[in-house]
């Protein structure tokens, strides 16, 4: 008998938040994979964490009794089970190891490691468990090419129930055999991976547009025919009248009593009633014709580049990178309108040259040669999260206004993002972009910008950093986010920096 994993009439809402943001929600997760798809802040993670038992609703009941493991969005600590992992050499752990080249030293100086590399442990462990349930919760977020492809695989043999909180459309496409996705009207269940589910929801987008159209214009016919419909009506009612009529006018009287005595003149009077529901059953139509807001919008990045050519120079150096090794960092430079790619494998020190720049940054500041700089780095720690969205709160309402256009614009409802406990992590860094641009920076630097970011915001934020008119350093895996947004690239590989 296989198993099942069953949410029935489950609602959550967080401490401070207006609403809450699982509303009545009945699924259930077979065996195999399921892809939670929607917005950012829409409630995918928290439903993820209620179903396995991380969480619990505020109404309905959960499946338990089944082992679930949840791999995490963030990477910031270790996980659970790390050390036991570690000390085991039997022949699934080895496997895990070798699967994704885990060096036996990796989980003893875990926060020395590099984010892609902590997102390899956080899975190695997790399935270690053996689970019933497994949540992965982003699991490609911080990986390299290899490492994608290497966690594709072990997701695919994995037997259980899966449940995968994804904005990688080629993983979702590939795992996936149904997908739930977050709707205004509520959960909604389609077969298939990302694209075939897309494209189901595509076509019934359509046909709601079509719909709602025709429905439009069906009130707007009958509402036209019942103003003249009453028209005639008021018309007939005069024609009634005998208030201004000579009272010596015999044969006018006469007709009048006639037309009233056959009904012939009430007829336009009883027409024009009929119309009333007839207007009523349109109007209702026409409600239920109703098609989901999007934020699609562009987002402008008010900026222009610095007076002077050059905003960073990198001499030559050689800088430590892990535990012994080092990074080779020739000469380089940055212009003033450069946009600039950096790429390589997971832990070949792309974060470390991005700190290394941070430093250089920070010393030009020091001696009076900075310039205004947005840096949007991998991840932040809770504290500095909660700062970020208090200082968000604390501006004038003008510029707190400008900030939450450029979340809306960035695809995320911008009403709810500062209610306590409900801002994820992709709404965070859309945050943190929007209040940057408030300062209108001469050069932008970003870790892996496209993390936790849904398609739509992703899509959004390429549109705004390809017309970025001043100087952009980017780290991604996602190459296809740099080839729309950057001109030039340093690939970072072998303990040396190149510019390809």
């Amino acid at each position: 008998m296989s198993m099942q994993l069953m949410l029935s009439g489950v609602t959550y809402a967080y401490p401070a938040a207006l609403a809450p943001i699982i509303d009545n929600v009945t699924i259930t997760f077979a065996q195999g994979w399921t892809a939670l798809l929607g917005d950012n802040g829409c409630g995918k993670t928290t439903l993820a964490k209620i179903a396995c038992g991380l969480i619990e609703p505020d109404v309905g009941s959960v499946t338990r009794g089944l082992v679930c493991a949840y791999v995490a969005q963030d990477a910031d600590e270790p996980p659970e089970g790390l050390a036991d992992f570690a000390l085991d050499y039997g022949r699934d752990a080895r496997r895990l190891h070798e699967t994704f080249r885990i060096e036996d030293d990796m989980p003893w100086r875990f926060h020395e490691l590099s984010f892609g590399e902590r997102k390899k442990l956080q899975v190695a462990v997790a399935l270690w468990g053996r689970p019933d349930v497994l949540v992965a919760d982003e699991p490609t977020n911080h990986l390299d090419a290899d490492a994608r492809e290497q966690l594709a695989g072990v997701l695919s043999r994995f037997a259980g129930i899966g449940i995968l909180v994804s904005h990688d459309r080629d993983l979702v496409d590939l795992l996936a055999s149904r997908c739930a996705s977050f709707e205004p009207s509520g959960v909604v269940v389609r077969p298939g991976g990302y694209s075939a589910a897309r494209g189901q929801a595509e076509l019934e987008r359509a046909t709601a547009v079509a719909e709602r159209a025709s429905a439009k214009r069906e009130l707007a016919r009958l509402s036209a025919e019942k103003d003249a419909r009453a028209h005639e009506a008021a018309r007939a009612d005069a024609r009634r009248s005998k208030r201004n009529l000579d009272p010596r006018d015999r044969d006018a009287r006469g007709r009048i009593d006639l037309a009233i005595f056959t009904g012939k003149d009430g007829q336009a009077g009883r027409l024009s009633s009929q119309m009333d529901a007839r207007v009523a059953a349109a109007q209702e139509r026409l409600a239920a014709a109703r098609v989901a807001k999007r934020y699609d919008g562009d987002l402008w990045v008010d900026a222009e580049p610095a007076r002077r050519r050059t905003v960073l120079h990198v001499p030559a150096a050689t800088i430590p990178c892990g535990p012994e090794g080092t990074l080779e960092v020739p000469e380089l430079w940055v212009g003033n309108a450069d946009h600039v790619g950096v790429v390589g494998p997971n832990g070949a020190g792309k974060s470390t040259l991005l700190a290394h720049l941070r430093v250089l940054l920070a010393r030009a500041e020091d001696a009076g040669r900075g310039l205004e700089v947005l840096d949007v780095p991998q991840e932040l720690p809770a504290d500095a999260r909660d700062a970020m969205v208090a200082r968000v709160g604390s501006l004038s309402p003008a510029d707190r206004g400008r900030v939450l256009s450029t979340v809306a614009q960035l695809n995320s409802e911008p009403d709810r993002i500062l209610e306590g406990g409900r801002t994820s992590p992709g709404e965070l860094r859309k945050l943190m972009l929007a209040e940057g641009i408030l300062r209108h920076p001469a050069l932008i630097v970003m870790d892996e910008p496209t993390n936790h970011l849904d398609l739509h915001s992703t899509e959004a934020l390429e549109r705004a950093l390809a017309a970025y008119p001043g100087a952009l350093v980017l780290v991604s895996h996602d190459r296809r986010f740099l080839s729309a947004c950057t001109t030039r690239t340093w690939e970072v590989r072998d303990g040396r920096v190149r510019e390809a």
